[in-house]
């Protein structure tokens, strides 16, 4: 019998560019960077691939590393106004304002056309508290994109941030009629519109910048693209002990174990996988290795193999919350409403106290149900009934309170509604972070029952035993692809030590 030829073609430069548009397409940025490296040892005057570099950096807040390449991209091609546009941004997140503002310029007279430039400089005005020429921008851009939710919100902000009220309130006013579900723009239209009653600004918070923008303009940084610097130098430092450890006693089960979870919050994924196997040869009964190794499978596509290991960690450690949590959250990706939920009602009975799982129930009950009717009531009923449960366990936890605020407006309870509103607000001495989580393409912003989409967030629990860390954005593209989740499922990276 012949042997097989093994395929000894070296990947090219565009493969490599490829791969990492694909990992950062779904948030993979550290991973998209390596791709983008190999890209550029290949062909170093790879313009694109020091462009998608550069986009990825500044997901990861890099933004020096950013601005290095967007030089590099301007240096080959002068002309290339989208590479401005982000190096603008880049040097407005390190108040370089003077700079981006000429960046900004420089995209503007290379593409009158480019409605983006304009958001951009707007942000830049808006930072340096020019409100009417960030007004001037947000209207050019309208102009040019008469149709983008994105800019009317920005000029909604900025309106309010001025004390026109009346017309931040018609710009909101303007994003419901474009998106009837973005339910962001309901609630910043309620904040105008009690504005406007108590004549009170609307407060944006210090950094009104990471409120404006558009396409990879990075928000909030810190809080919804990942891991911020500090965070990803711990990860490494971490590795670095575990390394240690490793090379100390190579049956260090912990030490492989910590080292899998750091890799894992890098988007290591495949080297975190190995360590997990590593894990469970030493010790088969580890149920928190298997969450980690479903983790880590379920961002690499791999949807059946993690769903195994979910089912193995439930089986090793029965009691086990987190993992009933995880697997719920992975099957509703998968469509599995029915299933999906009865492992959120198993993680609740097993933690009576678990804000998130309630919450999480909530959202897919009111998702799944059709417009408010006599028949079907009762489950937007259950649906404020896990919010409240939610809010009780988790006080500040912002988006169970929007899921409060928009269920309560969905039924017409608009007193109710300006009541939880207003709870918000005490909570939030600032809008900052809320407006924030409105900007990240609308809080809620549901299609239908097929798109279970587009809910970005913090999730932040009190310690490891009852999650640590969860922040994310839920969004599936279609059923027939599950492999291209656009941002995935709510993610969890149990980091409870073993019993």
């Amino acid at each position: 019998m012949a042997k097989k030829r093994r395929n000894t073609r070296k990947r090219s430069p565009k493969t490599y560019n490829t791969s990492g548009l694909s990992k950062a397409s779904r948030g993979r940025h550290i991973e998209a960077i390596k791709d983008y490296d190999k890209a550029i040892q290949l062909k170093p005057d790879y313009a694109e691939a020091y462009y998608n570099r550069g986009v990825s950096s500044i997901h990861l807040e890099e933004f020096d590393d950013a601005i290095e390449d967007f030089d590099q991209v301007i240096q080959l091609n002068p002309e290339d106004a989208n590479a401005y546009i982000k190096r603008g941004i880049s040097r407005n997140m390190i108040g370089e304002e003077e700079a981006a503002m000429e960046d900004c310029n420089t995209a503007i007279r290379l593409n009158p056309n480019l409605a983006e430039a304009y958001n951009v400089r707007a942000a830049v005005h808006n930072d340096l508290e020019d409100y009417e020429a960030a007004i001037e921008d947000l209207n050019e851009a309208i102009r040019r994109e008469p149709d983008s939710p994105i800019t009317h919100f920005n000029r909604g902000v900025v309106k309010g941030d001025m004390g026109d009220y009346e017309a931040a309130i018609a710009d909101f006013d303007e994003v419901i009629r474009l998106e009837p579900t973005n339910d962001a723009a309901h609630y910043m239209r309620q904040v105008a519109m009690e504005s406007l009653e108590e004549d009170a600004p609307i407060v944006i918070g210090p950094d009104p910048a990471n409120l404006l923008g558009a396409g990879d303009t990075p928000f909030d940084i810190d809080e919804f693209m990942g891991l911020n610097h500090e965070e990803i130098e711990e990860c490494k430092a971490a590795i670095e002990a575990a390394n240690e450890a490793i090379r100390s006693n190579p049956e260090d089960t912990e030490a492989y174990y910590d080292r899998a979870v750091a890799k894992n919050n890098l988007d290591d994924f495949e080297e975190a996988i190995s360590d997990f196997d590593e894990v469970i040869r030493q010790k088969s009964e580890f149920a928190e290795a298997y969450t980690g190794r479903a983790f880590a499978k379920e961002k690499l596509g791999h949807m059946e193999a993690a769903l195994a290991d979910y089912d193995e960690a439930i089986r090793v450690k029965p009691d086990y919350s987190e993992a009933y949590f995880n697997r719920g959250l992975m099957k509703a990706g998968l469509h599995q409403y029915d299933a999906a939920i009865a492992d959120f009602d198993e993680a609740i009975r097993l933690n009576p106290e678990f804000g998130i799982a309630y919450f999480t129930r909530g959202f897919i009950t009111t998702t799944l149900a059709e417009e408010p009717n006599k028949d079907n009531i009762e489950k937007y009923e259950a649906a404020l009934a896990d919010y409240e449960d939610a809010i009780r366990f988790e006080p500040d936890f912002m988006p169970a309170h929007f899921g409060r605020v928009a269920t309560n407006t969905t039924l017409g309870r608009e007193d109710v509604a300006r009541a939880a509103v207003e709870e918000m607000l005490q909570l939030q001495s600032s809008l900052a972070e809320i407006a924030n989580m409105a900007k990240i393409a609308g809080i809620f912003d549901i299609g239908d029952t097929e798109d279970i989409g587009n809910i970005a967030g913090i999730f932040d629990m009190e310690d490891a035993e009852d999650i640590e860390d969860i922040a994310g954005i839920f969004g599936m593209e279609d059923t027939e692809d599950i492999e291209d989740i656009d941002t995935d499922l709510i993610e969890i990276i149990d980091t409870e030590e073993e019993e």
